[in-house]
This record gives structure tokens, C-alpha cells and sequence, in this order.
């Protein structure tokens, strides 16, 4: 299996598309068991909001426990929903599920990472999942001095893929959040809040219950241990159509869920009111 291969079927394992009763709004992952984040911005920052999350057959009904910062008057007015942008959903009901490894340190620069969200660039009408990689080129300072996001490159960052994971191709790593575009219709890249921050935010919720769910399955560990082992060999190997990475293969037929996607609203925002502006209308 390719490294790309490998790192759209690990993102596949985590991530979902988010629906609430004004339809389908965006993408979320899941963080740890019975948890899973997305923008707030992608909720309206609403805490107690039902959502629905799904991928494939598999469908699980949550609410909205905490935004990260919460909706005010204030930022109903303001032209962009200010950092860190994130929510927390607590699932209420559903199936097992697999949980991104998230990362404990910032990535280095120039590395290439993959996001997965749920968007309809192919069709007006029809929602499907996209994967695009890019490259980290930098960070941006926030207002909020606990929140530094990272900067992405090279790759365009489309409407529907706000709270998508964003994966380290050559660790195995989710590395933070998606959080908005930098240029709809570009290849500027995007904002990304960091898994550290993500751990940090919400320790016992997030930051235990992820440590516990990959000390008790071992088999993200295992892919990711052979991605980083054979990160050289596979770049190296890449002109010549890939490289087979051996158990990986095994690991992931039981990991995976896949992605069976339907229709995101991508005007308007969980509570019907249309979005205004460009920054916040990629989920």
C-alpha cells in the first residue's frame, strides 16, 4: 500500500460528516471514545446543539458540549469566528469507533500532510469525500495568546472541509484541526488549529481518553510506527509506482470505516441564518 493510500485510510478510520437539523454542515473527527471535535464555527459555536455524525453506515447522534470560545452577541457580529474556533461533541449514541493519533509536538516545517472533509466540488448536488495534501509553511499569532495556528501550502482548502483531521504523511500523526481557508478557489492553503492545543483544551476529555484508546489498540501505533520507518524508503520508491509496506495492509481492513457522504449546506450556517463572510464559509 502507498503512503498516500495508507494516509487516506487512516483519515477515513476518524473523520465524519456532521449534520444538524438545518442539514449537513461540515466535517468533524473523532478524538477519543465517545468524543469527537469540529470548527465552532461549523455548530454556530452552539453548546447543547444536536448533531448527527456519519460515515458510511455507520451514524452516531451527539450534542455540542463545548466551544472553544463560546457564541456571543459579539461574535455574531463579527466578521470572522475568532480562534481557537473549535468544538468539542460528546456522542450520545452509536457505534464504536476508531480515533485519529493525535500528536504531541509541532510539526516541522515543509512537511506534507493530507486533510479529508466532506465536500461537493464535484456536484452542486452531491456531497462527496475529498482529500487534498499540503504542505506546512509557517504559523500566525492569534488575539488569544494560548492559540498559534499553523499555516498551509500548496494545496487548496475547500468549502466543507472546516473540522476535518489533518494528517503527517510521513509520521502517521493527526496534527491538528482545519480550521478555515486562506483563499477559496486557490492554492493558499489554510488554518489549522494543533492537536497539542486540542489536548490541551480539553485534558481528561481529549488528551486521556485518546492516550487510553491507542495504549488499548495498538494498531494506529503499529501503521504509524511503519510509515515513520519507511518514510525514505517510500519517497525514494514513489517514481516507481510505490511500495508495498507489508502489515499495514492487515492493520487498516480492521481499522477502516470509509466515507458514504450526501449533501452539505454550504450558504448557511446549523441555525439557517446565511453565513457572511468568506473565511467561515469553507464548512
Amino acid at each position: 500500500m502507498k503512503s498516500e493510500d495508507t494516509a487516506k485510510a487512516l483519515l477515513a478510520a476518524c473523520s465524519a460528516r456532521l449534520d444538524t437539523d438545518a442539514g449537513p454542515q461540515g466535517t468533524a473527527f473523532f478524538v477519543a471514545p465517545g468524543y469527537a471535535v469540529t470548527a465552532a464555527h461549523v455548530v454556530g459555536g452552539a453548546e447543547g446543539l444536536l448533531v448527527r455524525l456519519s460515515e458510511r453506515s455507520d451514524s452516531w447522534q451527539g450534542h455540542v458540549a463545548d466551544s472553544r470560545p463560546p457564541f456571543t452577541d459579539e461574535i455574531a457580529s463579527a466578521s470572522l469566528y475568532p480562534a481557537p474556533d473549535i468544538a468539542l461533541i460528546k456522542i450520545d449514541e452509536g457505534p464504536d469507533h476508531a480515533c485519529a493519533l493525535l500528536g504531541r509536538r509541532l510539526p516541522d516545517s515543509g512537511v506534507r500532510v493530507m486533510v479529508r472533509g466532506h465536500t461537493r466540488t464535484y456536484s452542486p448536488q452531491e456531497v462527496t469525500a475529498e482529500t487534498e495534501t499540503f504542505r506546512l509553511t509557517g504559523d500566525l499569532e492569534t488575539s488569544d495568546p494560548g492559540c498559534t495556528l499553523l499555516k498551509l501550502g500548496l494545496g487548496e482548502a475547500t468549502l466543507g472541509m472546516s473540522g476535518a483531521p489533518v494528517l503527517e504523511m510521513s509520521t502517521g500523526e493527526v496534527v491538528g484541526m482545519l480550521r478555515t481557508t486562506r483563499g477559496l478557489r486557490s492554492n493558499l492553503g489554510g488554518w489549522v488549529v494543533p492537536a497539542d492545543l486540542i489536548r490541551s483544551l480539553w485534558p481528561d476529555q481529549v488528551a486521556l481518553g485518546n492516550d487510553r484508546f491507542h495504549e488499548r489498540d495498538s494498531r494506529w501505533r503499529q501503521v504509524a510506527s511503519q510509515l515513520r520507518g519507511r518514510s525514505s524508503s517510500m519517497n525514494a520508491a514513489s517514481a516507481e509506482g510505490g511500495l508495498s509496506i507489508g502489515k499495514i495492509q492487515s492493520y487498516l481492513t480492521s481499522v477502516i470505516t470509509g466515507g458514504e457522504i450526501g449533501v452539505v449546506n454550504i450558504e448557511y450556517g446549523p441555525t439557517g441564518r446565511r453565513r457572511a463572510d468568506q473565511g467561515n464559509d469553507d464548512g
